[in-house]
């Protein structure tokens, strides 16, 4: 196939992740719009950072008065995953150069990457089809929010900032039931996380999800992490 045609088999191969993530980026829009975010600001954080979770997390965090510098170290660490999984990608993928691998970098989030590791042809056109696809439908739907918020009723608008837990949920769930390992190192990441809250604030994340990170590294099987059976 030509470039052309395997960036478009690419795209068919992304589309799942639009069902996805048009209504999580109308749920981004809710928050960051009631955080204080202009449209332009709401949809420009889209196309630049694009890093889901982590702009959610952001808006959450700006609409709760916390620092910059705490909403950039908590992405920071939040997003460390896409350096390993941009790494991986890069390492793969076939036919590619400096630019293309710029902007590969740019859209990996966990959906591309998991949908493109299932893929048996591992062209660079093919993972930016699939990448690409989600990430335009990212922004259309927190587009779509900037648009329609103001004329939904307040019930409906408030019900999206549920978006955050509904994601997390969705991440963790399937690994909690392959690992009981993974469940207790969440169990005890969340609860680090409530009670440092009451000292430290808004960083308790970050610092709840370092602990979490390192005390990972002695109860979870490196089988586990390896991909083998836990």
């Amino acid at each position: 196939m030509s470039r052309r045609e395997k960036f478009i088999d690419g795209c068919r191969k992304g589309i799942p992740i639009t069902f996805g993530y048009v209504p999580m980026g109308i749920g981004y829009a809710a928050i960051a719009i009631k955080a204080g975010m202009t449209p332009l600001q709401t949809v420009s954080m889209s196309v630049l950072v694009y890093a889901g979770a982590g702009q959610i997390i952001a808006a959450s965090m700006l609409l709760s008065g916390a620092t910059a510098m705490a909403i950039i170290l908590t992405n920071f660490v939040v997003n460390l995953r896409y350096f390993v999984m941009s790494t991986c990608v890069l390492n793969q993928v076939e036919e590619s150069n400096t630019p293309l691998n710029i902007l590969a970098a740019h859209v990996t989030v966990d959906e591309s990457f998991a949908m493109f590791s299932l893929s048996e042809d591992s062209n660079i056109w093919i993972y930016l089809g699939i990448a690409i696809i989600a990430w335009l439908s990212w922004i259309l739907g927190a587009g779509i929010g900037v648009v329609v918020l103001d004329l939904l009723p307040v019930i409906v608008t408030n019900s999206f900032n549920i978006s955050l837990y509904a994601l997390f949920v969705a991440i963790l769930i399937p690994s909690i039931k392959e690992s009981k390992q993974i469940a207790l190192l969440v169990l005890i990441t969340a609860v680090l996380n409530v009670v440092l809250g009451q000292f430290l604030g808004n960083w308790s994340l970050i610092v709840s999800t370092l602990v979490g990170a390192a005390i990972g590294m002695y109860i979870v099987d490196d089988e586990y992490i390896l991909g083998g059976d836990a």
